[in-house]
């Protein structure tokens, strides 16, 4: 159950970017707090209809979810995580946990499961910025809040 928030919160702090924290675990128990400039995720269910000789659909399927995620890092905190990672870099896979926090709210932590190094993007030009790199994530999962979005969710055979 999460904590109420008392109406009319005033000079509080709503859940912003800088709330966000962003840490990678690699197998072997390592984190790596990471700082991002951007982070993306979503899960989309597709589902079919089921339809007969009425306007009205009858039914639908339970669908697929789809997830995607992406993440923007800076140059420096990229070849940091690739050294963790080592070769073969592009087969590790691990999670990401996105943890919000601010005073006067519960503490909220996605986790995106099963993320790899699918797409890396580098896209320089003159200016001022620093060099940014773009990755996609391709996850296998994502739980929004911890909380599963299938009611039958599939799990490991017992060991």
């Amino acid at each position: 159950m999460t904590t109420p928030i008392s109406f009319p919160l005033l000079n509080g702090n709503a859940h912003g970017f800088a709330s966000l924290e962003a840490v990678l675990q690699i197998p072997g128990g390592k984190k790596i707090q990471m700082f991002v400039k951007s982070l993306n995720y979503s899960r989309t269910r597709t589902r079919g209809q089921v339809r007969g000789n009425h306007p009205d659909p009858r039914a639908k399927t339970r669908g697929e979810n789809e997830y995607s995620a992406d993440m923007e890092i800076y140059l420096a905190d990229l070849q940091m995580l690739l050294a963790e990672m080592g070769p073969g870099y592009g087969d590790v896979l691990f999670t990401v946990l996105a943890t919000y926090g601010e005073n006067g709210f519960d503490t909220v932590t996605d986790e995106i499961l099963g993320c790899s190094i699918d797409s890396l993007d580098a896209s320089q030009g003159q200016g001022p910025d620093p060099l940014m790199r773009k990755i996609d994530l391709g996850p296998l999962k994502i739980l929004f809040g911890g909380v599963e979005d299938l009611e039958f969710p599939m799990v490991a055979p017992p060991a």
